[in-house]
C-alpha cells in the first residue's frame, strides 16, 4: 500500500530520494555535471559573456530583453545626448532642461511596464492565491484533469488513518487532514502527468506504463521541499529539472516527426501547450490553491467543487490581467506631465535656436498646441479600448491576447501599451509642433525596434549562421522550404509565429542524447534534414565524428565532403547497430557536448550584438541626432520663410511710398 509512503513523503525527503532507480540517479547526476561544466566549456571570454547574456534574456523573457535594450538604448545615452542638444547654438553650454526631460521620460516608461505587474502579482498571491499567475487556458485544462480524477488515494488515506482523539484536540491540523492533502495532491499530480505523457506518446488512453511513470513523477513532485532557503531552492530547482528532463526524453522517444516536434513543450489538452518546466510550476501552484480545499470534500462532491473553483480562478486571472494592464496604461498617461514639468515651461529642444527672450516667452507655442485634444484625455481612449477588448463577442481571443506571462506582457499587449500608453499621451501633451514631430519620429521608431527589431534581427542572423554552419538554429514549419519567397520572408517577419529561434532547452533536447530519438541517430538525421540543415557540416564539427562518418561512407564509395543529407542518413541507418554508430552517438550523450555548445554560441552572439551594440547605437545616439538635425533644419527653413515674407511685405509698402513699421521687427528677428 502506498499510503505509508505518502505519510512520510514530505518530512523524509532523503529516504525517498534514495529510493530512486539507478537510471534516475544517473540522469540526475549527469544533468548536474553538465550544468556545472557548461560555464567552463566555452572558448573565449566573449562567448561566455554572450551565452550568459542570452540565458539571462531567455529566462527573464520580454521583461529582461526590453529592460536591457531600454536601459542601454534610451535610458543612459539619451540624457547624455540631451545635455549636448544645440550645444553649438548654446555656445557650448549644456542643455540641462532637455536632459532632465529625457531622463525622466526614459527612466519611468520602460521599468513601469514590468515593475507594476510584478508588484501587483507579488501582492496579490497571498490574497487571491498562486493561480493568479497561471494562464487561463492552463487553469481550465488542469481543472478538467482534476475533476475527472476519482481521488482514490485521498479517500483511502482518510479511511485508514487512526489517531487518538486527544491528539486532534491539541493539534490545529490533524494527521487525517495532512494525509488527505498529500494524497489529494498526489492524485492530482498523477492525473496531470498521465495526461502529459499520454499526449507525448500519442495514446488514446494512458497505458499501464504511462500510469506507472505518472505515479513515479507524482511521488517525486510530492518530495519537493517547502521553504525559501538557498539549499531548499536549489534542491527544488534540481528536482523540477529532473522531472522535466524525463518528460522531454519520453517526448523525444515517441515523436513521430522529430524534425518539427518541440520536445520541450507539454500538452495539457488539444489546445493548451506550455513549456514543460512552466507546466510543472503551474501544476504545483494549482494544487496549492485548489487541492487543499477539495480534499475537505468527498470525492463525489469534490468534482463539482473543482469545476466551480476553477471557473472562479479563471475569472480572477482575467480580472487580474485587466487590472494590471489598465494600471500600466494609467501610469503611462502621467509620465508626459512629469517629464514636461522637469523640462520647464518651454520646449528645451529649441533652446539656442532663437533669442532667449523669445524662447522664454513665445506666444506662438500655445497656438501650435492642439487644445481640442485636451478635452479628450488619452486615458479615456485607453479605457475605451480595454472595454472593447473585454466585450462578450470575441472574449476568448481577446482574453488570450491579454494574458501576462508572469510580469511579461504578451505581444498584443505590448503593442497596445506602445500605442495607447506611449504614443497617444505623448503626442497629445506635446508642447508644440516641433516637439510633436520629434515624438512621432522618435517613439514610432523606438516602439517598432523594441517590438520587432531584436527578434527579426536574431532570426535573420540565425538564417545566415545556418547556411554557413549547417546547424539548425531556428524552428520552421513543415514544408517551409517549399513556400514562396514572400511567404518565407513573412514567416521570418512574424514576431510571435512563423520561424522561431531555438531556445537553450530546445537546443539541448535536439542536439544531446540523440540515442533517445525514436529511431536513434536516424531520428536526429531527420531533424537536421527536415529543418534544412547540413549533416555533412554537422558531423564534421569534430575530428572524431568526421572520421567515423567518413569511414562508414567510404564503405559505400562516398565522401563526407560531397555526400548529401539523404546519403548520410541512409548509411548511418544501415549501420545503426555497429560500433561506429554507437561511438558516434556517445559523442552526443552529454548536455554540454560540442554540438550543443556550437548551436547555443551561434545564437547567443547575435543576441549580445543586438542588445549591446545595434539597438543602443541606433536608438540611443543616432535617433536623437536625427531628431536634433531635423528640427534645426525645419526651424531654420520656417524662420527663413517668415523673414522672406516680411521682406516682401516691406517691399510692397515701399513701392506704395509708405513707410511701414517693419524694420524693427526684422532687426529684432535677425539678432
Amino acid at each position: 500500500m502506498q499510503i505509508s509512503r505518502i505519510s512520510t513523503a514530505v518530512p523524509d525527503r532523503i529516504n525517498q530520494n534514495n529510493k530512486k532507480t539507478k537510471t534516475q540517479q544517473n540522469n540526475y547526476a549527469n544533468n548536474n555535471i553538465d550544468k556545472s561544466k557548461q560555464q567552463v566549456s566555452f572558448k573565449g571570454t566573449i562567448d561566455k559573456f554572450c551565452l550568459g547574456l542570452a540565458n539571462l534574456i531567455e529566462n527573464g523573457g520580454l521583461a529582461i530583453s526590453f529592460t536591457l535594450q531600454d536601459m542601454l538604448g534610451t535610458n543612459l545615452p539619451r540624457p547624455i545626448m540631451g545635455l549636448k542638444r544645440n550645444s553649438k547654438e548654446n555656445k557650448g553650454e549644456v542643455n540641462t532642461n532637455f536632459a532632465a526631460k529625457e531622463l525622466v521620460r526614459e527612466m519611468l516608461t520602460g521599468p513601469s511596464m514590468f515593475v507594476i505587474p510584478g508588484i501587483m502579482l507579488w501582492a496579490g498571491k497571498p490574497i487571491f492565491g498562486k493561480s493568479i499567475d497561471i494562464p487561463m487556458n492552463v487553469i481550465k485544462s488542469l481543472g478538467e484533469i482534476y475533476a475527472a480524477n476519482p481521488l482514490i488515494e485521498q479517500k483511502e488515506a482518510a479511511a485508514t488513518i487512526k489517531k487518538p482523539f486527544y491528539k486532534n484536540i491539541f493539534s490545529r491540523t490533524s494527521d487525517k487532514t495532512n494525509l488527505q492533502k498529500v494524497a489529494g495532491k498526489k492524485d492530482f499530480y498523477k492525473s496531470a502527468f498521465a495526461e502529459i505523457l499520454k499526449r507525448a506518446k500519442s495514446e488514446t488512453n494512458p497505458s499501464k506504463e504511462t500510469l506507472e511513470k505518472a505515479t513515479e513523477l507524482a511521488q517525486q513532485l510530492i518530495n519537493i521541499p517547502k521553504g525559501s532557503g538557498k539549499k531548499i531552492k536549489a534542491e527544488k530547482k534540481a528536482l523540477i529539472e529532473n522531472i522535466s528532463s524525463e518528460i522531454i526524453d519520453i517526448s523525444k522517444k515517441f515523436a513521430k516527426d522529430p524534425a518539427h516536434t518541440d520536445f520541450t513543450v507539454a500538452k495539457l489538452s488539444d489546445t493548451t501547450a506550455v513549456p514543460v518546466k512552466d507546466a510543472i510550476s503551474h501544476i504545483m501552484a494549482y494544487a496549492d490553491d485548489v487541492v487543499k480545499k477539495a480534499t475537505k470534500r468527498s470525492p463525489e462532491k469534490a468534482q463539482d467543487f473543482i469545476k466551480k473553483i476553477s471557473n472562479r480562478k479563471i475569472l480572477g486571472r482575467f480580472t487580474t490581467n485587466i487590472v494590471m494592464y489598465g494600471t500600466v496604461l494609467a501610469f503611462l498617461q502621467i509620465i508626459p506631465k512629469l517629464y514636461n514639468k522637469a523640462e520647464g515651461k518651454d520646449n528645451a529642444g529649441l533652446k539656442g535656436l532663437m533669442k532667449e527672450e523669445t524662447f522664454n516667452n513665445k506666444p506662438e507655442a500655445k497656438e501650435d498646441k492642439p487644445v481640442k485634444d485636451k478635452s479628450n484625455p488619452s486615458f479615456g481612449s485607453s479605457a475605451k479600448a480595454v472595454s472593447t477588448l473585454t466585450g462578450s463577442g470575441i472574449i476568448g481571443k481577446i482574453a488570450h491576447g491579454l494574458e501576462f506571462e508572469g510580469l511579461n506582457l504578451s505581444f498584443p499587449m505590448l503593442l497596445g501599451v506602445m500605442g495607447l500608453g506611449v504614443l497617444l499621451p505623448r503626442t497629445i501633451q506635446a508642447k508644440d509642433k516641433y516637439d510633436r514631430e520629434e515624438i512621432l519620429r522618435r517613439d514610432l521608431t523606438t516602439c517598432t525596434v523594441m517590438c520587432l527589431g531584436e527578434k527579426e534581427l536574431r532570426k535573420g542572423f540565425s538564417k545566415l549562421n545556418e547556411k554557413n554552419s549547417g546547424f539548425v538554429l531556428a524552428a520552421k514549419e513543415k514544408g517551409f522550404e517549399n513556400k514562396s519567397f514572400f511567404k518565407r520572408l513573412f514567416d521570418y517577419l512574424r514576431p510571435e509565429k512563423g520561424v522561431r529561434v531555438l531556445s537553450t532547452d530546445q537546443i539541448v533536447s535536439k542536439y544531446s542524447e540523440i540515442n533517445k530519438y525514436k529511431d536513434g541517430i536516424k531520428g536526429f538525421c531527420e531533424f537536421i534534414e527536415g529543418q534544412g540543415g547540413n549533416l555533412s557540416k554537422v558531423f564534421s564539427l569534430t575530428d572524431e565524428s568526421k572520421t567515423i562518418v567518413q569511414r562508414l561512407l567510404e564503405k559505400e564509395g562516398k565522401d563526407i565532403a560531397t555526400a548529401d543529407n539523404s546519403t548520410i542518413k541512409e548509411v548511418l541507418s544501415k549501420a545503426i547497430d555497429s560500433d561506429d554508430v554507437k561511438k558516434l552517438t556517445e559523442l552526443f550523450e552529454k548536455h554540454d557536448n560540442p554540438w550543443v555548445t556550437k548551436a547555443k554560441t551561434l545564437n547567443a552572439r547575435f543576441t549580445a550584438l543586438s542588445v549591446l551594440v545595434l539597438v543602443p547605437v541606433f536608438l540611443g545616439f543616432m535617433l536623437p541626432w536625427i531628431n536634433e538635425k531635423t528640427t534645426k533644419r525645419k526651424f531654420a527653413e520656417e524662420n527663413a520663410k517668415k523673414l522672406s515674407d516680411n521682406i516682401n511685405k516691406n517691399n510692397f509698402f515701399m513701392s506704395q511710398n509708405k513707410v511701414p513699421d517693419l524694420f524693427s521687427d526684422i532687426a529684432n528677428f535677425t539678432k
